[in-house]
């Protein structure tokens, strides 16, 4: 896989992401498509938790 030069990714995206997006069941009212639509939202905002998680250890490890 090609890797591409990340920009810094601010807790505060997080924080709003994860509200707007948040990690849990579907409601059994929702469609098949806003399901599907939400589980694709969610997994961008867990690619974005670990590249902000890998971006903090390697600035703590930096600063060590």
């Amino acid at each position: 896989m090609e890797k591409y030069k990340l920009p810094v990714i601010e807790e505060g995206l997080l924080h709003y992401l994860e509200r707007l997006y948040p990690d849990k069941a579907p409601d059994p009212n929702q469609t098949d498509r806003d399901i599907w639509i939400n589980v694709g939202a969610v997994g961008v905002v867990r690619h974005l938790r670990r590249v902000y998680e890998e971006q903090n250890e390697n600035l703590f490890n930096m600063e060590n």
